[in-house]
């Protein structure tokens, strides 16, 4: 995989620059003459052959301030201009440019070429946003392209000082690779000898093939059949593409190709075999399996498919029942083995209308603490931790998975992208000159407001040592339905690129699934306006409305005071360890937290979070634990409990009560909030009561706190994780 930056300086004076929008459209006033064109991007071209192989190549992530959508036309319903009547900073619509390549490509974000019209004109363009499986990611010299309603901007300033004008293709699908045999190309762009035979374009094929230059054989194989006049050439050849597409990871393609070659001999086991991979690539396992069936039909001692076909039962099987090793898969991960060879199950929930907002997800059957409630592997995850480069890896994996699988559009394109300069066209994701029609505005849209931060795995994440800000960004479309809430009923985690959703209460049948999009803020004005901000939505969960609109603003705006001054004297520090605390400090943290527990009304907070208590008795916990004083240790510690909502029985912190800490997640109608500090909560109270020589209780709570961190974790762990 290219490496990838979000926001890539200029490779090179001239190219990919950064685009200045003039104030007025209009023609440039003088340009360089196609020698001195060619001339300086040679020079380009030249560097580029000297620097280090594999340099990575950035990504250009669409600034949505400047969005404007894709075309929708074919190259054939726009109206061909020459390159003269270009005009600056104009989109040209209705208008459409065919153009000869004259130039090797230069690589930067985009593919940058010098290109001819039929009348001499020449210009320079750049072409963004093509997968390295497209020959227009880097268009070779001679070939001939249609660009619907470009798009000619200012690429900066050039040596000289003068403007650098550039034609820039922001969205792959406009612009098209044109046939060498289409009659749409001008006569006088024909010019210079062509492969006219098809079993010379097939010989191409072959060879490019033999070179690993898949891109240029797919060309040469599809040049072969337009030539192609035996209709008994055809069947060979579509095997050929059928196969190079299988290994760029062009499913719909390959499975097209591959029924394509089927001639009613025996030997069709070839077509169905790989069609049954290309199928279970894209993770259709259904449709694998009955073209691995036929295949199997037809050769019943080929071992290949053999294997392929147990994998297709294996994946059924998980998605039907939701049966995994949690435990083997995540020791199958490594930084190098993210993408699990895993299936989807989702059959507990399905997608309808909220009465919140849009659509959002519900449980099919009655649903307890801890069960599984979906585990879904990622529609779209790069395997790239980097911080700096997550989010334009998975916009640049989202564009090119669906140009090149332009069935998963109707998955992701029906995502909220958010609001958008201009009206959504219903031809989004529709083949318009064979490649589905993709705006790159909406697609960066669609991941901003869908998609998720990965750990390699959440059971890495809670460990001490834990690396962090290390994490992947990837779009899971079945979980994507999920509506916010603070207080939410299910808990997320992650293996790799597979997201598991366990519940952490009680949810009925036909009930509303709801997680968080990120971890809750104390006060709800501010984290309702880290939602407004991302998501456009003010939350309207329980907790949410009971503070907001229920508890007196005198009440808020004390527990805010409080907490400021919590805040403060502690300096957001947690003890930890044997550190030992003044008793003048555990005395004045002592009196605040209890001048907030009067700040919050009991009619109210009866069943919900405490959120502005939470920091103080946590710090509380730590300080009395450090001075082993165990008594007091379990009376914080029940109440950390008791601020996350957990239903805490009455006395629960006294030394003599006898309670089963487990229960506190089996409660009705209690809307608690589970998190790491939770199970610290439950060991710290182990230890205590350890101390105290009250091994039943501690027990219990150890049980408890197990309980917790599966909820976590996503499968059962051993806690002590959490020390190493």
């Amino acid at each position: 995989m290219a490496a990838v930056l979000p926001s890539p300086p200029a490779t090179s004076p001239g190219l990919d620059g950064v685009i200045v929008k003039p104030d007025t459209t209009r023609t440039p006033r003088t340009k360089p003459t196609k020698e001195e064109l060619l001339q300086t991007h040679a020079i380009h071209v030249q560097k580029q052959a000297n620097s280090p192989e594999n340099a990575p190549r950035p990504v250009k992530q669409p600034n949505l301030a400047h969005a404007y959508p894709a075309s929708t036309k074919s190259i054939r319903e726009v109206n061909i201009v020459p390159l003269s009547e270009l005009e600056v900073n104009s989109h040209h619509r209705g208008s459409g440019l065919i153009l000869k390549v004259i130039s090797p490509p230069f690589l930067g974000a985009g593919a940058v070429s010098i290109v001819e019209d039929e009348f001499g004109n020449v210009d320079k363009i750049s072409i963004y946003n093509q997968n390295d499986s497209s020959i227009l990611s880097g268009v070779p010299e001679g070939c001939i392209i249609g660009v619907k309603e470009p798009y000619y901007t200012i690429n900066g300033k050039n040596a000289d000082g003068s403007e650098d004008y550039m034609i820039c293709v922001d969205h792959p699908s406009d612009v098209t690779l044109i046939r060498f045999t289409d009659p749409i190309i001008p006569e006088s762009l024909r010019l210079g000898p062509l492969l006219k035979a098809a079993e010379d374009w097939k010989k191409a094929g072959d060879t490019a093939f033999l070179e690993k230059d898949f891109p240029t054989a797919v060309f040469c194989y599809t040049e072969a059949l337009d030539c192609a006049e035996d209709e008994g050439f055809k069947p060979s050849v579509y095997t050929k593409r059928a196969g190079t597409n299988l290994i760029l990871g062009r499913y719909d393609a390959a499975k097209e190709d591959s029924l394509a070659s089927r001639t009613g001999a025996t030997t069709d086991w070839k077509a169905y075999y790989t069609a049954g991979r290309a199928c279970y690539g894209l993770c259709n396992y259904s449709e694998s399996k009955e073209y691995l069936s036929k295949a199997l039909e037809l050769n019943p001692t080929n071992p290949a498919i053999k294997k392929e076909y147990e994998r297709c039962l294996a994946r059924l099987h998980e998605e039907e029942t939701g049966d995994y090793n949690f435990e083997a898969i995540y020791k199958s991960l490594s930084p190098q083995s993210v993408h699990l060879d895993l299936g989807s199950f989702t059959r507990n929930t399905e997608v309808k209308a909220s009465p919140l907002h849009g659509r959002g997800l519900f449980a099919t059957k009655d649903l307890a603490p801890g069960d599984l409630v979906f585990a879904e592997k990622a529609t779209l995850m790069p395997n790239q931790y980097e911080p700096s480069r997550a989010s334009a890896a998975l916009y640049a994996l989202t564009v090119r998975q669906l140009l090149d699988n332009p069935s998963l559009c109707k998955y992701v394109l029906q995502l909220y992208p958010g609001e958008m300069s201009y009206e959504r066209n219903p031809l989004e994701g529709t083949l318009v000159d064979g490649v589905p029609v993709l705006d790159v505005f909406v697609i960066e849209g669609i991941r901003n407001k869908n998609c998720f931060s990965v750990p390699l795995s959440t059971l890495e994440d809670t460990r001490p040592n834990a690396q962090e800000g290390r994490q992947a960004r990837g779009l899971w479309v079945h979980a994507s339905n999920l509506n916010h809430a603070c207080v939410p009923n299910t808990l997320r985690s992650f293996l790799g690129d597979m997201l598991v959703s366990r519940a952490t209460r009680h949810i009925k049948a036909g009930e509303e699934i709801f997680q968080q999009y990120v971890p809750v803020k104390s006060l709800p004005d501010v984290r309702n306006s880290v939602y407004r901000d991302g998501w456009g939505f003010e939350c309207s969960c329980t907790l949410c409305v009971a503070e907001l609109k229920t508890s007196s603003e005198a009440n808020r705006e004390k527990r805010k005071e409080l907490l400021a001054q919590v805040e403060k004297i502690l300096n957001k520090k947690t003890p930890r360890g044997k550190t030992i605390i003044p008793d003048a400090t555990i005395r004045s943290v002592d009196k605040l937290i209890r001048q907030s527990e009067e700040a919050h009304e009991p009619e109210i907070y009866g069943r919900l979070p405490r959120l502005t208590l939470i920091y103080g008795s946590n710090w509380l916990v730590g300080a009395y634990r450090g001075k082993k004083n165990y008594a007091k240790t379990i009376r914080h510690a029940v109440k950390v409990l008791r601020n996350f909502g957990f239903d805490m029985p009455q006395g629960a912190e006294s030394m003599d009560k006898v309670w089963k800490p487990k229960d506190i997640f089996f409660a009705e109608e209690w809307h608690s909030l589970m998190t790491i500090h939770v199970v610290v909560a439950l060991r710290r109270l182990a230890e205590a009561y350890n101390g105290l020589g009250k091994k039943e209780m501690a027990g219990r709570s150890v049980e408890a706190a197990e309980f917790g961190y599966l909820l976590i974790t996503g499968f059962n762990n051993d806690l002590s994780n959490l020390d190493r």
